[in-house]
């Protein structure tokens, strides 16, 4: 945003702890992390939307859950998440 002036997206693992390929690899359980920084970097300008993928794929309810700070319900992300798009 800062070099072309042009609105901003961010992704890649928000509130996961595990980068995305290696998420994918077959019984690999990815856990939940906080978002603390993410909020930071956007009240900073960084970026104007983000993206979330995966956790949403493992908890439908993910938006509201973290709204509510409401972390420990997270349900965490595993490959087996990938065939509900099927």
């Amino acid at each position: 945003r800062v070099i072309t002036g042009k609105p901003v997206i961010t992704v890649g693992s928000v509130g996961l702890d595990d980068e995305f390929m290696s998420s994918l690899m077959p019984g690999k359980v990815t856990g939940t992390t906080g978002i603390e920084d993410l909020i930071e970097r956007l009240s900073h300008n960084e970026f104007d939307l983000v993206a979330v993928g995966r956790s949403l794929l493992a908890d439908p309810e993910w938006v509201m859950k973290v709204r509510g700070g409401r972390w420990e319900e997270l349900n965490p992300f595993t490959s087996d998440a990938l065939k509900t798009l099927i």
